[in-house]
């Protein structure tokens, strides 16, 4: 009995086609319908799965991205990490979830985690500057540190200004600001 994972040649094998063919379906190459239904049904058939981190090895990448927050305990921070996990999922790309408390010796040690693993890039809700390599793709969430470090925001300030100006608009007189946190 064979006791080893099932290989893209096993599946060629099963499906009676060339090796390349299957890699090309894996790969999401065009290939013809019948192809794609006889490897499909053939890895399925086989238990053969994708092995990710051969396909990183080829690609030059891991198909994962770091994400520092400084905690889960409020409900935006973990709707925010809910909602990344199922944008890099639906990429086909992992999540690696670090939680900071907003120490900055652990967002950088973070990052150090993330050099050994060789990352594809890290998103960070941080609320320290973090020394990152140039080569390491960073986005920041809501906090702009450099000119050369891309930034997602909203604009508070704004936004509130926006939110006053239209409920005066509507009549309101005695507006308030309530803040958590």
């Amino acid at each position: 009995m064979k006791t080893n994972a099932p290989t893209m040649k096993d599946v060629a094998r099963e499906a009676g086609v060339a090796l390349g063919t299957v890699s090309k379906v894996f790969n999401g190459l065009t290939v013809g319908e019948s192809y794609r239904i006889k490897v499909e049904a053939a890895a399925q058939k086989l238990g053969y799965q994708v092995n990710q981190y051969a396909r990183g090895l080829r690609a030059g990448k891991t198909y994962s991205v770091a994400v520092i927050l400084p905690g889960l305990d409020h409900p935006f921070f973990a709707s925010l990490a809910h909602h990344l996990c199922t944008a890099l999922a639906q990429r086909e790309h992992r999540m690696l979830l670090s939680v900071t408390a907003s120490r900055p010796d652990m967002e950088q040690m973070c990052v150090n985690m993330v050099r050994q693993n060789k990352v594809d890039g890290i998103i960070g809700l941080t609320y320290n500057p973090l020394q990152i390599d140039n080569d390491l793709p960073f986005v920041s969430i809501d906090r702009s540190f450099a000119a050369d470090i891309p930034c997602v925001a909203s604009d508070n300030y704004n936004g509130g200004r926006m939110a006053a100006e239209k409920l005066l608009e509507l009549g309101c007189r005695h507006l308030a600001f309530l803040r958590t946190g």
